[in-house]
């Protein structure tokens, strides 16, 4: 039996603390009309109809301008879906698509670039190989696109920080490197994401917090992560919210309350909230994006 995912909490607050025009949402998915972008039968759940229209109101509610969607893997690498939401966002929209750069043909890999997709989802696990790593990110390099990697486990970055070094190519690594629980900031592989943020040689998304604690906010076991990724280097973050949070194990957030808790994991510093929410997210996506910071079309 697939799981039935639950809907977001619509009745979405703004934080109380101010924003930054132009702040920048870095992940996020949309899903459906089921009824024009079906769900792949292979699927590991199944979520409800969480369209863009839905996504833009909630940026709104947040106060914030821009977002990045990021394929889901219930549509595989059927990026119809997220293409069409970016057409109709009228550019507040990004997109990070799951397709074989290596053998799609290069009038769709335009025509997604020109439809806003800026990057490419790249799941990293321990069977992934060093020489594919290669040639995706050399094709990705001339696309001018990012690469987005999603780890299986932080235990697996020591041996993919010298990769990412060698490829010098503009990437962000989701859900704060994927530490659980168990672990310490101190662990081998949550060092070596440290020590890349360090050398500026990726960005992180402080995002998901619920993967690392599963008891529902303010996910206390997940703050230490976060509070080392932006000590460690703070200008190398950026801000997820993973709305609409589908296969969420525990409560399911309010956004509002998620992005409260920035401020908390930055040690009190609104200001420093504010950077990583604006500036720090316009220093790496502003390239792709059809406005200034301010967010001025």
């Amino acid at each position: 039996m697939i799981p039935v995912c639950k809907a977001a909490d619509r009745a979405t607050q703004p934080p109380s603390w101010p924003l930054c025009p132009g702040g920048l949402d870095s992940h996020a998915h949309v899903f459906g009309p089921v009824a024009r972008f079906a769900y792949a039968a292979n699927r590991r759940y199944t979520p409800p109809e969480q369209t863009v229209e839905d996504y833009l109101h909630l940026l709104d509610a947040l106060g914030l301008r821009y977002g990045v969607l990021v394929q889901p893997s219930v549509y595989a690498e059927d990026n119809a879906c997220l293409v069409d939401a970016l057409k109709q966002a009228r550019g507040r929209l990004l997109g990070v698509v799951d397709i074989d750069v290596l053998r799609a043909d290069a009038d769709t890999l335009a025509s997604m670039t020109l439809d806003g997709v800026c990057g490419l989802r790249l799941w990293w696990g321990e069977s992934s190989n060093a020489e594919h790593l290669r040639q995706v990110g050399e094709k990705v390099r001339d696309l001018g696109w990012h690469l987005d990697i999603i780890v299986a486990q932080a235990a697996l970055l020591p041996c993919l920080a010298p990769l990412l070094r060698n490829l010098a190519l503009p990437t962000v690594i989701e859900a704060m490197g994927c530490p659980v629980e168990a672990e310490s900031p101190d662990s081998p592989g949550f060092r070596a994401l440290l020590d890349l943020l360090r050398d500026g040689a990726a960005m992180v998304k402080l995002s998901h917090p619920y993967r690392i604690d599963r008891t529902g906010l303010p996910y206390d076991a997940a703050a230490p992560f976060a509070a080392a990724i932006i000590a460690a280097a703070p200008e190398r973050c950026v801000w997820g919210s993973d709305w609409p949070h589908p296969n969420i194990r525990g409560p399911m957030p309010e956004d509002g309350a998620l992005l409260e808790l920035l401020p908390h994991w930055a040690g009190g510093r609104i200001d420093l909230a504010q950077r990583i929410l604006s500036d720090n997210a316009y220093a790496f996506y502003g390239r792709w994006l059809r406005a200034d910071p301010t967010g001025r079309i």
